[in-house]
Order: structure tokens, then C-alpha cells, then sequence
């Protein structure tokens, strides 16, 4: 008795493997006689069919909404420690800032006084963060130049309020641009803030 011969069909590249029985004849499959095996050819996938993984993207539209810093940065974890520290600080000087308002509203000078000589100290330390761009560095600069100018003296209500409409901008914007910063810098001037240092004020007016 003749053994059977087992062919094994090998698929083209990039198609599906085929299966092929042995060539035994059916009328040998019965009794007496096992179901001969199916044999399977594994087939590789050549380097070009990577294409078939590819995901088109389909273009989007810009809508042109400029998103908040919440919606940009919603993890914390995701801010930088210059970042995280600027957010602190600012906060702070704004709230320092509403409660000198409130304590010249009530006529207490001395606690709105101290109020304003701790956004002060507070500057220094904003300024180490300058590497958030150049808006904000120009921001503190300005704002630091503005106390140096006042000598000492306490800022009138129209300065403080400007003052922490800076803080809560710069809090919401810290990249903000350089000409952001210059428009800020004009609103600081008309309120009799000056943005100078007094050395360089000093030095212009002697020209």
C-alpha cells in the first residue's frame, strides 16, 4: 500500500495562510482509517503590509477660543517649580492687595500700610521665576521699579487696584507675551506708577 503524500500550499505574502488537507481519498476515510491531519503553513507578513496599520487622522478645524490656564494645564502635577511657585506667590500678592483696599476703606492706613510692604517682599522672590518668559519677567521688573518709585509711600486705592489687576492677569497668563506685558507696563504709568528704575530716570533726565 502506497503511502499518502502530504502537500503543503504556501500563500502568496500578505495573504491569509491556506489549509489543505493530505491528498488520501475520501473513500478511505471511514472505518479503520483516521481523519488525516489538516496541516496550516504560517505565513510572515512582509515589512510593506506595515501600511495596513496605519491610522489615517482626518483635519481638524481651529476654532480660534483661546483656552484658560485651568483647561491648559489641568494636572499639577504637569507644572514646572518655577510655575508652581509663581502661581503661589501671585496669589498671595493679589490677596494682600484686596486686603489693603479693604483696610483703607476702614480708614486703618497702618493695616493697609503693611499690607502693601509685604507684596513687596514678595516681589524678590517672583522675580527668581522670571524664567517663565519675557512678559513676566517685565511684569515683576516694572512692578519692582513702581515700589522702589514710591519711597516708601503707600500706594493710593486707583495704584493698588491696578496693582492687583497685574497680579490676577499675570496669575491667569503667566507666558504671556512681551507685548502683553508692555500693555500692562502702560496701564501701571497712567495711574502714576512708573515702570523705571529711578537710576534710569534719573540718568535720561540728565541728558
Amino acid at each position: 500500500m502506497a503511502a499518502s503524500t502530504k502537500i503543503i500550499e504556501f500563500s502568496p505574502v500578505g495573504q491569509l495562510p491556506t489549509q489543505r488537507a493530505s491528498e488520501t481519498p475520501a473513500s478511505r476515510i471511514g472505518a479503520g482509517h483516521p481523519k488525516p491531519p489538516v496541516t496550516v503553513t504560517a505565513v510572515e507578513t512582509s515589512v510593506d503590509d506595515r501600511q495596513d496599520w496605519t491610522i489615517a487622522a482626518g483635519p481638524r478645524e481651529y476654532s480660534g477660543t483661546r483656552l484658560s490656564q485651568s483647561e491648559l494645564y489641568p494636572v499639577r502635577q504637569a507644572y514646572s517649580r518655577d510655575h508652581l511657585t509663581a502661581l503661589r506667590l501671585l496669589t498671595i500678592a493679589a490677596g494682600r492687595c484686596r486686603r489693603a483696599l479693604d483696610a483703607i476703606a476702614t480708614n486703618d492706613m497702618l493695616a493697609a500700610d503693611t499690607e502693601i510692604q509685604k507684596i513687596q517682599v514678595v516681589l524678590p522672590e517672583l522675580f527668581c521665576c522670571r524664567v517663565l518668559g519675557d512678559g513676566f519677567g517685565t511684569i515683576v521688573n516694572a512692578l519692582m521699579s513702581a515700589f522702589e518709585t514710591l519711597s516708601g509711600n503707600t500706594p493710593d486705592v486707583a495704584q493698588i487696584r491696578t496693582m492687583n489687576q497685574v497680579f490676577q492677569l499675570v496669575k491667569e497668563k503667566p507666558f504671556l507675551s512681551a507685548d502683553e506685558a508692555d500693555e500692562q507696563v502702560e496701564k501701571m504709568e497712567s495711574v502714576g506708577l512708573s515702570p523705571y528704575p529711578p537710576e534710569l530716570v534719573e540718568f535720561l533726565a540728565s541728558e
